[in-house]
């Protein structure tokens, strides 16, 4: 098994050679990138884009928007595009807050609903998450009370990488009121294996309060690009491309998506991701054979519960850079290379 994954992985793309550069870099495995470059077919949309930068790009992000909305199968005027999938959590805070009103969020998750909430001028209650690392929707639900405009919910949850599926979704929009808006942030969607991947899309058909945000960084290895997409109402839609900044979608970023969004893109992404699943899948196996405790993962990434200095010490004696989470309890370690893992492993272990 891992000789035929190590041969996907040659295939996809070789490792980097390290060793005629003298002092090995660190492992990288800190920020939840993918450890390959963008595929070469996005790679030359951008190159192409960057020889005319002297124009300026679409206003209206025509065609990023519609290669998302083919993607998804979904009509173009349910897709807003901007700089980032943060972009347009801040941009919806700012939609359907104000001073007085109330926002719900999970913690620990992602840092920005707490900021994007603040910055719009509203109160926020933070509820914890349950015993699988995953978004506790009964919880989430009794936070709502008459002043709540807005929930945002992580799923798969960063920085544990629990799930919800797509039927306690569905039930939790059920019994939230139609006024309340529900941001589901599913920044590391393309990693679940759980369910399809495209399980929540049609969430949208069914509930005029959903937003579903999901981003070209992490499956397509864009972070440097900072592109992120919402799939909603078309109202909704309408109402974030109407706020966002003009030409926030440089015209090299609109490249990308619509060369990541290409038949030939997304086949590059479903391999490499199809890699960082079966490595995450390995590496959750051997921490169970020698009993390291870890949360089971839907993302790229494992949370390992305990002292976050300690762990952080124990990897980078072994050349790793982890994101330490002390209030969480705990450190956070992206699924990389084959090789890398092995580092992670040899430092657990």
């Amino acid at each position: 098994m891992l000789l035929e994954l190590r041969s996907v992985v040659d295939r996809v793309l070789a490792a980097p050679d390290r060793s005629s550069r003298g002092a090995q870099p660190p492992i990288r495995l800190s920020q939840n990138e993918m450890p390959w470059a963008p595929a070469d077919v996005i790679v030359a949309a951008m190159t192409e884009a960057a020889r005319n930068a002297h124009r300026y790009p679409d206003y209206h992000r025509a065609a990023a928007r519609a290669a998302v909305a083919g993607a998804m199968g979904l009509d173009a005027g349910r897709i807003a595009i901007d700089n980032g999938s943060g972009t347009l959590l801040h941009a919806l805070a700012r939609l359907v807050c104000e001073p007085g009103v109330h926002g719900v969020r999970p913690a620990p998750s992602f840092e920005a609903y707490a900021a994007a909430l603040s910055l719009a001028g509203a109160e926020s209650t933070e509820v914890g998450l349950d015993a699988n690392g995953a978004m506790d929707l009964d919880a989430m639900l009794a936070a709502v009370g008459p002043e709540t405009r807005i929930v945002y919910l992580c799923n798969p949850n960063n920085p544990t990488g629990g799930l919800r599926g797509v039927e306690d979704i569905r039930d939790f929009l059920k019994s939230v009121p139609s006024r309340v808006l529900v941001v589901v942030d599913e920044a590391y969607r393309e990693f679940v294996s759980a369910e399809p991947v495209d399980a929540t899309v049609g969430l949208l058909d069914e509930f005029e309060n959903l937003v579903l945000l999901r981003t070209l960084s992490k499956a397509h290895g864009l972070a440097g690009i900072r592109v992120g997409y919402a799939a909603a109402a078309p109202r909704i839609a309408e109402a974030l491309r109407r706020t966002s900044v003009g030409f926030a979608l440089n015209s090299v970023a609109e490249a990308a998506v619509i060369a990541a969004l290409s038949a030939e893109g997304l086949a590059v992404a479903k391999e490499r991701t199809a890699v960082i699943v079966s490595e995450r899948a390995r590496v959750e196996a051997a921490l169970t054979a020698a009993n390291v405790a870890f949360v089971p993962s839907q993302a790229n990434f494992l949370f390992l519960p305990g002292n976050a200095a300690d762990l952080l010490s124990r990897l980078e004696a072994r050349g790793v850079l982890a994101r330490p989470f002390p209030k969480a309890g705990g450190a956070r370690v992206t699924i990389g290379l084959p090789e890398e893992n092995d580092a992670v492993l040899a430092a657990l272990i």
